[in-house]
């Protein structure tokens, strides 16, 4: 792969990976329901108002990876935690979790607005209009009355640092212990600020694009227009699984989940400085991260992707137990690099047929809206002057052939 053509296909994965991403406004409107669901939640007078309940998000919002679903209709998943500093000693985790769905139930708008009156497994879910396509996961937890500053000091500090401290306490209908032990230390333990730290540490890449991690964590951090590559590689993986299965050919319930994705990605970037550098090396390495280890609890040999903040859980658990998952994952993986090589060995075929590539893997709609915006931006450049096309491809940058300016009075 040439320089130039690698830079075109990084324009293009650049383009496209900003199509795939949420609008500021959808942003936005989003951060502006949570925090009013956290106003509502810790106003004066609420039964939780003594312990300081906060809305704070997690997952890949937290992460900057989030996208928007294959049909643009279809609801964003916006997940979130509800973190109390310290509870009424004789609750369990039932009483927490009844507790803010009570609180929910008070408000006229909320109350109508959740999935289900019972909540589910973990988390309350409120389901916003139509117009707002997109809903909320809120998941009760409990957290250690110093955990506020604990978080702004792993958030502000890029040193290495002990992520155990950012661990919270969940509710889990499942958990044998939901409705006996009032002892959080027996209750199920989480810690997604943990993975954020160690994230964003991995998607670093440069002391100039340091910034202040604790932005990512903050619940009204400014929109982040602009990605560092490993979270645009990671939004372009998750788009690629998503078409993938689609087909009716699989069951989506199986599909590749987002947090082995995400993992597996962060371990195999190697800092590549922009995306199509990281979208290669990680696709190449994506495999190798994948390990074999002796499940201590059945004694048998299981597939294994660890939790990077916590070395004992396997995000993999499930492949052991529904076959078609691992399968899924593995042909998902053949896919992603049999279309890795079309793009990698494309360079000579001409743009159509880079499109067309492009539009199989990522969807027609999104690649049609990119490849209009990446010809929109050659034009301006070519009426400066700026553009050239390489011989034999038709691909447009720095190296090549110029392009003159097109008037309808001709060349003068």
């Amino acid at each position: 792969m040439t320089e130039s053509y690698k830079k075109e296909i990084n324009e293009i994965l650049e383009i496209l990976g900003e199509n795939l991403d949420i609008t500021e406004n959808q942003y936005n409107a989003a951060v502006e329901s949570y925090e009013a669901v956290g106003d509502w939640l810790s106003k004066e007078g609420s039964f939780l108002f003594p312990y300081s309940p906060r809305i704070i998000p997690q997952g890949s919002f937290m992460l900057g990876t989030i996208i928007k679903p294959i049909c643009e209709d279809d609801d964003i998943d916006i997940d979130l935690v509800c973190k109390l500093n310290g509870k009424p000693a004789h609750w369990t985790q039932k009483h927490l979790k009844e507790a803010v769905g009570d609180r929910l139930k008070e408000h006229s708008v909320y109350k109508n607005m959740l999935e289900s009156q019972d909540g589910g497994q973990r988390c309350w879910t409120l389901e916003y209009s139509d117009q707002a396509n997109y809903h909320m996961d809120i998941l009760p937890s409990i957290a250690d009355k110093n955990f506020t500053v604990l978080l702004n000091e792993a958030f502000n500090n890029h040193q290495q640092l002990d992520t155990n401290k950012l661990a919270i306490r969940i509710t889990d209908k499942e958990n044998i212990f939901y409705s006996i032990m009032t002892e959080t230390e027996w209750w199920l333990k989480s810690n997604p600020f943990g993975y954020a730290k160690w994230f964003f540490q991995r998607a670093i890449y440069s002391s100039k694009r340091m910034f202040a991690l604790s932005e990512s964590v903050d619940p009204v951090r400014p929109f982040q227009k602009e990605k560092m590559p490993l979270q645009r590689v990671v939004q372009l993986l998750k788009r690629h699984r998503d078409i993938m299965f689609s087909s009716d050919e699989y069951d989506s319930e199986n599909k590749p989940i987002s947090i082995i994705i995400t993992t597996l990605a962060s371990r195999a970037y190697d800092k590549g400085e922009n995306i199509a550098d990281a979208y290669i090396n990680i696709v190449s390495r994506l495999r190798s991260y994948i390990e074999t280890k002796l499940n201590p609890k059945t004694g048998q040999q299981e597939r294994w992707v660890s939790n990077p903040v916590n070395e004992a859980e396997n995000f993999a658990d499930k492949w052991a137990l529904v076959a078609q998952k691992e399968e899924y994952f593995y042909a998902w993986l053949d896919k992603l690099e049999e279309d890795l090589s079309a793009i990698k060995y494309g360079e000579n075929k001409g743009l159509h047929i880079l499109n067309e590539s492009f539009s199989a893997q990522y969807g027609n709609q999104v690649v049609k809206r990119t490849f209009a915006e990446y010809g929109e931006k050659n034009r301006i450049l070519r009426e400066k002057g700026n553009r050239k096309m390489a011989i034999g491809t038709g691909l447009l940058g720095s190296v090549g052939k110029p392009i003159p300016n097109h008037n309808f009075e001709g060349n003068i």
